[in-house]
């Protein structure tokens, strides 16, 4: 299973997760909800030698094989991950972390690659791994046949499972491999990359329905066991599709919003040549927080020439506030992080992330300022369009915070874009 950022329904299990070691410098962490697989797979294949052997086993060496087991099934879900990780370093792309949890294991990307016959070699590698190791296992239980039935059955047992992971991550599903290749696919033939999250969305969908109803029908049959499965599979699947669907709809948003479209004025215009005691009149000025202190705008007969904030007053003697003029202490309006007005809404969230105030000013065509940009203003907007308004009171504290608001992470969807990818219609 692969990564990217914008994919985020799995993320949460890298957090809480423990690194082991690094294999060419990619941290290996565990999530303990692995163990709980750990566990399964131990006691199913050690009822499974009892059975074989008639019970002509010690419970120990039965839990002993269970173990070995569960082991080479890690450590074949460890190289499904390499696979993919390996391949992605070859294409350029950084790996962040592997990570083994109860669905199995997930390669943790950076970003996703760029084109899509690399993206394609990517998705590919992992189930290739698992039909290899597969094969080798089976090729290695047929040897061992004749010698030893346990370590036969141990070998076949691991390769069986191997065979499994590759054939149920070959589901076109996002975010399995089989989901990715989809998507690859109708990206390589269509050149639109959105085309093939759409097809491959579409059929996780079918999926989903298609286990949920299989679900049901076993639960109405009397089959409890197999209905959960199904059941607990169809929601995944739907929950992963749904998410995914989403994401689409935010980034066609963020290219149908424009910058001037979302800025607020969020900045004091005064002439440069008034005395520093001036600052003192506005409240939000003269205050003890450092963070997100508002802008002043200097100009002179007509002219845009310098900025400050209402720090200045913390640094000046208040005897000497009548003594210094704004010009004095203020700086170059160029130093502004700004932002054209015409830009695409995505574009000003990879710039302000770069940006310690996270906070942009906003320029006309003409090179002139008209506002100002950040991460509340555009989280409103985003969120309006969508179809949600906030109260104020939310509002309030994100803009305290200087964050989006109700964590919404608008940043992980905006990286995954770029620009040749959006220029198409947007449907």
């Amino acid at each position: 299973m692969i990564q990217i950022d914008f994919i985020e329904s799995l993320e949460a299990f890298s957090l809480g997760s423990w690194e082991v070691v690094k294999i060419r410098g990619i941290p290996l962490r565990i999530h303990p909800s692995w163990f709980l697989v750990f566990i399964y797979f131990t006691l199913l294949a050690r009822d499974q030698l009892e059975t074989l052997l008639d019970g002509q086993v010690s419970n120990w060496n039965a839990c002993l094989i269970g173990v070995c087991t569960s082991f080479l099934l890690l450590l074949s879900v460890l190289l499904h991950e390499l696979a993919h990780s390996f391949v992605a370093l070859g294409e350029g792309l950084k790996v962040r972390d592997i990570t083994l949890f109860f669905l199995g294991g997930m390669a943790n990307l950076e970003k996703e690659c760029s084109t899509s016959k690399g993206s394609l070699k990517i998705a590919v590698s992992g189930p290739i791994a698992s039909f290899l190791i597969a094969f080798l296992m089976i090729l290695i239980s047929n040897n061992l046949l004749g010698l030893s039935l346990i370590l036969s059955n141990l070998f076949k047992q691991v390769g069986n499972l191997n065979c499994l992971i590759g054939i149920f991550n070959l589901l076109p599903i996002i975010p399995l491999d089989g989901g990715v290749i989809l998507k690859s696919l109708i990206w390589h033939i269509t050149g639109s990359k959105r085309k093939g999250i759409k097809v491959a969305i579409a059929s996780a969908r079918f999926i989903s329905f298609l286990s949920i109803s299989i679900g049901v029908y076993n639960l109405i049959s009397g089959s409890f066991y197999v209905a959960f499965c199904f059941l607990i599979i169809g929601l995944f699947v739907f929950s992963s599709s749904s998410s995914q669907s989403q994401i689409i709809k935010i980034q066609k948003i963020l290219t149908q919003l424009y910058v001037n479209q979302v800025c607020s004025r969020s900045f004091r215009v005064l002439e440069d040549d008034l005395p520093v005691k001036v600052l003192s009149k506005y409240n939000s000025l003269n205050k003890d927080n450092d963070s997100n202190d508002e802008w002043v705008l200097l100009c002179r007969e007509g002219r845009w020439v310098g900025y400050l904030t209402g720090k200045v007053l913390r640094n000046i003697p208040v005897q000497n506030w009548d003594k210094k003029f704004l010009y004095e202490v203020s700086s170059c309006i160029d130093e502004l992080p700004s932002i054209c007005e015409n830009e695409s809404l995505w574009k000003a969230i990879i710039k302000i992330e770069k940006i310690k105030d996270a906070r942009l000013l906003v320029l006309s065509l003409a090179g002139l300022p008209i506002g100002t940009i950040d991460r509340v203003d555009i989280g409103k907007a985003v969120l309006k369009k969508i179809g949600l308004i906030l109260p104020d009171q939310l509002i309030k504290i994100a803009r305290k915070e200087n964050i989006y608001p109700i964590g919404f992470n608008l940043y992980s969807i905006a990286k995954s874009m770029n620009a040749s990818e959006f220029d198409e219609d947007h449907e």
